[in-house]
């Protein structure tokens, strides 16, 4: 383990915890300027996770600002956020706010994180921006102008890819005795012509019988038979890169600028959208087992993420690289916490209209305080045992890398 293996860990953590720290402030400070221009009072605004390490001051409204001790997230508490008897009798409470007030401080975050997303790509796209390739395994219908995958990459010929380049996983692999060598160029399987990664990974596991591979390595074609073994070879393959355009970029004047941030905004959304839905399709009726296996891998937690700055670290990329990731975080913590799912905040908003809908009919709640707190605590039930589980994916994929 030598020095710059520690040091490209710890700059790690250091991008990863203050690239977090900001999204989750300025989701917060959405909350937080809402709540104080409607009146509602906050009673604390803490920065980090208990315990707590000292109290900073106190401002006239008797908002108390607090350090904790472990640096990441930041939060926001109203006053009596739960509805109740006593809490709808509060004036600076936020239940006896009027309900059109109370829907916006809890949507005020979706403003705060597409307002900073807007920030950071209409600077970009005014000043220049070069899109970024990312590996992706879901076809989407909307697609992103500064994140883009290989096919768009190419069809914008920000890159040009022939064939495919195949690589053993270890010295002793099945690919590696069967004599495939590192960066060797895959032309075909039983003759057929293969261009992307997973035509290569569903043909071997598709045939249990020995399959013709067409090598091609120092300009010489190569003819391999290799049998996988149980639907694999235990190869990498990927996009054989012959040639990139380094002076590509984006840059338009500052009308251009917002329409594309419109535009940029709206795609990420989308996106995200359509990845969530993919993914849970593929988890729950899936067409194939290499489909699972592809979703289940794609999920991440906090540790999955911290791996991919240390990833960052170790390409030595510039500090506007991470602006922009922090933006794409932003947009996708926006929309995710937008579903009406319990403990997001997409939630609370559809008790807050489901309820309000149900009093003015009936003249009372859909869903009482017990009801809703039982569903809580079923849910984190649930979301500390999924935590764990990627939490244990993520930390064996990383050492299985």
């Amino acid at each position: 383990m030598n020095i710059d293996f520690i040091m490209n860990h710890i700059w790690a953590i250091v991008l990863f915890l203050v690239v977090f720290s900001v999204i989750v402030f300025i989701h917060e400070f959405g909350h937080y300027i809402f709540a104080k221009m409607f009146g509602v009072k906050v009673e604390e605004f803490w920065m980090w996770l208990p315990p707590k390490v000292v109290d900073l001051y106190q401002d006239k409204s008797g908002t108390v600002y607090s350090i904790n001790l472990l640096p990441i997230w930041w939060f926001v508490s109203l006053k009596w956020e739960k509805y109740n008897e006593l809490s709808i009798y509060e004036k600076n409470s936020l239940a006896w706010a009027p309900i059109y007030k109370q829907m916006m401080i809890v949507l005020a975050w979706v403003m705060m994180n597409f307002i900073f997303a807007w920030l950071v790509f209409s600077y970009f796209f005014q000043t220049w921006i070069k899109p970024m390739i990312i590996d992706t395994q879901f076809k989407t219908a909307h697609q992103s102008k500064i994140f883009v995958n290989f096919d768009e990459a190419q069809k914008i010929w920000l890159i040009k890819a022939d064939w495919l380049q195949i690589s053993p996983s270890s010295p002793t692999s099945l690919a590696a005795r069967s004599w495939i060598r590192d960066k060797d160029i895959l032309i075909s399987i039983n003759w057929i012509r293969l261009s992307r990664p997973e035509e290569m990974i569903n043909a071997v596991k598709t045939f249990d019988a020995p399959l013709k591979f067409v090598i091609k390595r120092d300009n010489k074609l190569i003819n391999l038979e290799i049998t996988p073994d149980q639907g694999k070879i235990w190869s990498y393959v990927w996009y054989n890169i012959v040639s990139q355009d380094l002076n590509f970029m984006y840059k338009h004047d500052w009308k251009t600028a917002l329409k594309e941030w419109f535009i940029e905004v709206y795609n990420q959304s989308r996106q995200v959208l359509e990845i969530l839905f993919i993914i849970i399709k593929s988890l729950v009726a899936p067409e194939t087992a290499y489909e699972r296996t592809v979703a289940v891998n794609s999920i991440q937690w906090p540790i999955g993420l911290w791996d991919q700055f240390v990833k960052f670290v170790e390409l030595k990329l510039d500090i506007w690289f991470y602006v922009i990731v922090a933006a794409l975080l932003s947009v996708n913590l926006g929309v995710f916490n937008l579903l009406p799912f319990p403990a997001l905040d997409g939630w609370r908003f559809f008790i807050m209209l489901l309820n309000s809908v149900v009093i003015f009919l009936f003249g009372k709640r859909a869903i009482g305080d017990k009801t809703e707190t039982l569903i809580h605590i079923v849910w984190f039930g649930l979301l500390i045992l999924l935590s764990i589980l990627v939490a244990y994916m993520d930390i064996f994929r990383i050492f299985s890398n």
